[in-house]
């Protein structure tokens, strides 16, 4: 079985974890603190990053598209239409992730670093011009953009507050969802051992 490295507070996390549990495939689980760079990680990813997923063969991969294309290939080739939508969610979560990561590893009496402010108003001037989503959308570009969106919610409530009032009520039915109830950082705090122990009532 492959083994996917992550942590309970990834917004990777959750994306891989919604798509394998969708899809009905299993993985082996380890959760992982990847600042505090432990051997178990860097053994197998010099970076030290999450998600990592290591193949039954001992190979690596990172990079969440990369391990969507392993885990589940005919995704891309069914929603090869919703791509674009795809790369908008990825691109929200890469600048929220880096403008939440500096401000979270400043030192005490630093100025914040420039590349905050400009994350800030790039995910402040995009975040309002996105198309009206569905909780129930069947697209999987929807379901990972809303899943990019929970996180921006908890991460940075600043930019989430500029989302229309209608996306702001789909971000919170979806994650109100069992599935999505079941992959929020607290009941991941369970740490199951794979996949399939994640149970959905």
């Amino acid at each position: 079985m492959n083994t996917l490295y992550l942590s309970t507070t990834s917004p990777y996390t959750r994306i891989l974890l919604m798509i394998a549990k969708s899809e009905q495939v299993d993985l082996a689980l380890n959760f992982v603190m990847p600042w505090e760079n432990p051997t178990e990680l860097t053994t197998i990813n010099s970076f030290s990053q999450v998600p990592a997923l290591v193949l039954q063969t001992g190979e690596t991969i990172t990079e969440t598209p990369l391990i969507i294309q392993a885990i589940a290939p005919q995704l891309y080739v069914k929603h090869a239409h919703d791509l674009p939508q795809m790369a908008k969610a990825f691109g929200i979560l890469a600048q929220g992730v880096r403008a939440f990561s500096l401000q979270r590893f400043a030192l005490e009496g630093q100025d914040a670093h420039p590349l905050v402010d400009r994350s800030i108003k790039l995910l402040k001037d995009t975040l309002p011009k996105l198309p009206i989503l569905s909780a129930n959308a069947p697209s999987l570009a929807d379901k990972v953009l809303l899943c990019a969106l929970i996180w921006i919610g908890i991460r940075l409530p600043q930019v989430f507050e500029t989302l229309s009032d209608a996306n702001q009520q789909a971000v919170y039915e979806f994650h109100q969802s069992p599935l999505m109830q079941k992959l929020n950082a607290d009941s991941l705090e369970s740490k199951p051992s794979k996949v399939s122990d994640i149970m959905i009532e």
